[in-house]
């Protein structure tokens, strides 16, 4: 059985890759940009990532949000903003999106937040593919889809595909600490070919994130599993 085990966990860590998470912009203000379904804790994550980058690596940040639709999204982001004294802005147009990025020009990072929905509404995945396009235009941009590590495989799946749509992106999982079945992790990696960046085990910010581990997400699925099995 051991020897079985670890023929599994050494293909998984193969299928599982390297990500290459947030590149350094070659020009700057580099556009980190994150969609993903209601809920997932989208907020929340940008908000661990950009604490780091400020506080970690002293560079220079700004947050957008173009979630209109809910304005305690809005608001929550602003409050984190506050907190560690950089820009905040709302954008609602493809021509606030060009000005906004004009206006941080001399920022390193700009993090952005999009309205989360239900990948079943198609006139909001359109706004924000035509915003993300806007941005792309408009400088050097990379995206995560931020999604649940709780949500159903069938589920992950559907979200999965309508989000491949609007732009390619890097995955980051949430919610880590919620489940004990992290197969999906690898379900969707092999399913979609979309590389694992970052997970998230917690609401602490600037805690309770990483960058995504194979080796440590592998022993974990194996072990989950054994026990099962036992």
């Amino acid at each position: 059985m051991d020897y079985i085990l670890a023929g599994v966990y050494q293909k998984m860590i193969l299928k599982f890759g390297k990500a290459e998470g947030i590149v350094p912009a070659e020009k700057k203000p580099k556009m980190v940009v994150f969609m993903g379904p209601t809920g997932v804790g989208k907020t929340t994550t940008i908000a661990k990532i950009a604490s780091k980058y400020v506080v970690e690596e002293n560079k220079k940040v700004a947050m957008m949000t173009t979630d209109t639709y809910r304005i305690a999204a809005a608001e929550q982001l602003r409050i984190y903003a506050n907190i560690l004294e950089v820009p905040f802005r709302v954008i609602y147009s493809e021509e606030e999106v060009k000005a906004a990025i004009y206006d941080f020009r001399d920022c390193d990072y700009i993090f952005v937040d999009t309205a989360g929905h239900s990948h079943q509404n198609e006139g909001q995945l359109e706004h924000t593919k035509q915003l993300i396009a806007a941005m792309e235009q408009a400088g050097e941009c990379q995206t995560f889809l931020v999604l649940s590590a709780t949500t159903k495989y069938r589920d992950l799946l559907k979200i999965a595909a309508k989000y491949s749509e609007i732009t390619n992106h890097q995955l980051i999982f949430t919610k880590l600490d919620e489940t004990s079945m992290l197969g999906n992790l690898l379900n969707i990696k092999l399913a979609t070919d979309t590389p694992i960046a970052f997970v998230t085990c917690g609401q602490n910010v600037p805690n309770d994130i990483e960058q995504f581990n194979p080796q440590k997400t592998g022993k974990e699925i194996l072990t989950s599993k054994y026990e099962r099995m036992s």
